[in-house]
């Protein structure tokens, strides 16, 4: 079980990218060798478009939850909207 090192929330995992995802801070958190780098200070913040991109993968099947909690529930983008 891996959680944000910032917000101690649950993540997206999208293997497509090879990658952890925060939808809620818009930070990733790269996967090297097959190992999470779950530093605060390596996690990269992604452009709108790398978000949407990101969620619309999540949305379409690719990614898994990292804790458990409905995927659902990760899938917002904060403003209200679902991502499509």
């Amino acid at each position: 079980m891996l959680a944000c090192p910032i917000d101690k929330q649950a993540l997206l995992y999208l293997a497509e990218y090879d990658v952890l995802y925060n939808p809620r801070l818009r930070r990733s958190y790269q996967i090297r060798d097959g190992i999470p780098v779950m530093l605060a200070d390596q996690g990269e913040t992604v452009t709108d478009e790398q978000h949407r991109k990101l969620l619309g993968c999540a949305a379409a099947g690719g990614a898994v939850a990292t804790l458990q909690v409905p995927l659902s529930s990760l899938l917002s983008d904060g403003s209200g909207e679902d991502a499509a």
